[in-house]
C-alpha cells in the first residue's frame, strides 16, 4: 500500500471570508472612478455650434444675428467656389478643417472671423501673427481701440488666447503688447481674430457687452456663413489626430492612476512570505492500484507515451536487477546478457525490450508492457 495526499475540496464560504475585504474595497474604488469620470466629463456640445443650445453652444448668438435680418447658413463641409466679399464667414473651430480648407475660403474676398487659431491656421490664413497661450483671463476687458464692433460693444467678458500682429490693422482687448482681437488684411478680404470663444458662447453672452460685439462682427453682411465646428473623429488629415487618451478626461486617468496604486497596496499587504516546506502527515491512506491508475489517466491525457513506456522499463528492470542480484549501477549491455541467459530470451529482444525507442502509438504501448511483462515472468520462472 501507497500513501498519498488527496487535495481537500473547495471551501466556498472560508474563500468567500478571505477575499471580501479586498473585493469591497476595490468595487469602491471602481465606483469611485466611475463618478469622477461622469463628474469631470465634458459637456457632449460642440462649442459655438449654431444648434446646440448648452451653454458652450452658440445658439443664441445665431438666433439675434437671424433677427437682424442676415441670413445664417450652417456650412458642415467647405467646397465649392469660395464666398465673395458680400458674405461673412464665421469660422468658431479652425483646427477642425484642413489647411485647404482655410485657403479656400481666404481665398474669396470674404470677411473672415476666426476663433482662437493656432500657427497652423494662421499660416493657412496667410496671417502674419504669432499666439501667446496664456492670454488673458479677465471678466471686463475693455476695447481700448477703435474699432467699430468693439467700441460699440464696450468692455466683454475674455478668456482666451492673445496675439502679437504687428501687421495688424487694428488691435483691440489688449494685454500689454499683445492684442485679444485684431483685424488684419491679408490682400484676398479681411480677417478678423478672436482668441476668446466662450465670449460668444450661450453661457456668456448676455453678460457685459458680449452679445454686441457678436452682432458687430457677424452682421456686417447679408449673409452669413457659418462653419458648423466638427468632432474629433473628424479631424483634418492635415493635422495630428488625438489618441484615445488624449480623448479622455483627466479625472479618468488620475482615478485610474489611483486604483492602480491601490491594487498595488493591497496586493502587498494580503501577500503572503513562502516559508520553508513543512511535512505534514497524510491524511488518509490510498492504494497503491488508484494511485497508478490515475497517474496513468494523466500520462494518456497528455499523450505521452514515451514517459509511459520510460516509467515502464524502468520499473521491470530494476525488478529484474534485484532478482539477478546486480547493482543498480550496473551497464544496460550486463543488464541484457543476464535477463536473456535467465530468461532464455534472445539478447536482442531483451535489448528492444527493456531500452529500445520509445512507442509510437497507443497500441505499441499496449504490446510493450505486455512483453516486459512477459519478459518478467521469464526472469521469475527461470533456472
Amino acid at each position: 500500500m501507497t500513501a498519498a495526499a488527496i487535495e481537500p475540496a473547495l471551501d466556498v464560504r472560508a474563500v468567500w471570508q478571505r477575499w471580501r475585504a479586498p473585493l469591497s474595497v476595490a468595487a469602491f474604488l471602481v465606483f469611485v472612478a466611475l463618478i469622477l469620470a461622469i463628474v469631470g466629463s465634458p459637456a457632449t456640445g460642440r462649442p459655438l455650434d449654431p444648434g446646440d443650445p448648452s451653454a458652450a453652444g452658440g445658439r443664441a448668438l445665431a438666433q439675434l444675428v437671424r433677427e437682424r435680418g442676415v441670413t445664417v447658413v450652417p456650412v458642415h463641409a467647405v467646397k465649392g467656389a469660395p464666398p465673395d466679399s458680400s458674405t461673412t464667414v464665421f469660422v468658431p473651430d479652425p483646427a477642425s478643417l484642413a489647411r485647404t480648407e482655410l485657403r479656400s475660403l481666404a481665398a474669396g474676398g470674404a470677411t473672415l472671423v476666426v476663433i482662437a487659431p493656432s500657427d497652423r491656421e494662421l499660416e493657412a490664413l496667410d496671417v502674419v501673427a504669432t499666439p501667446l497661450p496664456d492670454g488673458i483671463q479677465q471678466d471686463k476687458q475693455p476695447p481700448a481701440c477703435d474699432f467699430p464692433a468693439a467700441s460699440v460693444a464696450g468692455a466683454v467678458r475674455f478668456e482666451g488666447a492673445t496675439y502679437a500682429a504687428p501687421a495688424a490693422r487694428q488691435q483691440c482687448y489688449r494685454n500689454g503688447v499683445d492684442a485679444g482681437l485684431f483685424v488684419y488684411d491679408t490682400g484676398h478680404g479681411r480677417v478678423v481674430v478672436l482668441g476668446s470663444g466662450r465670449t460668444f458662447s450661450n453661457e456668456w453672452l448676455g453678460d457685459e457687452g458680449d452679445a454686441a460685439l457678436g452682432l458687430g462682427l457677424l452682421s456686417a453682411s447679408p449673409r452669413l456663413l457659418w462653419v458648423v465646428p466638427r468632432p474629433p473623429t473628424q479631424a483634418p488629415a492635415d493635422r495630428r489626430s488625438k489618441g484615445l487618451l488624449a480623448l479622455l478626461p483627466d479625472r479618468v486617468l488620475w482615478a485610474t492612476l489611483q486604483l492602480l496604486l491601490a491594487v498595488v497596496v493591497l496586493a502587498l499587504w494580503r501577500a503572503r512570505r513562502i516559508g520553508p516546506v513543512v511535512p505534514e502527515p497524510l491524511p488518509v491512506v490510498v492504494r497503491a492500484t488508484e494511485t497508478v491508475e490515475g497517474r496513468a489517466r494523466l500520462l494518456r491525457a497528455a499523450r505521452a507515451r514515451d514517459t509511459a513506456a520510460s516509467a515502464l522499463r524502468a520499473a521491470a528492470a530494476e525488478r529484474m536487477r534485484d532478482r539477478l542480484g546486480l547493482a543498480s549501477d550496473t551497464t544496460p549491455e550486463a543488464v541484457v546478457e543476464s535477463v536473456a541467459r535467465r530468461s532464455k530470451w534472445r539478447a536482442a529482444d531483451v535489448l528492444q525490450t527493456l531500452y529500445g525507442p520509445p512507442p509510437e502509438g497507443d497500441s505499441q504501448l499496449l504490446r510493450l508492457s505486455r512483453d516486459l511483462d512477459q519478459l518478467d515472468r521469464a526472469v521469475r520462472s527461470g533456472p
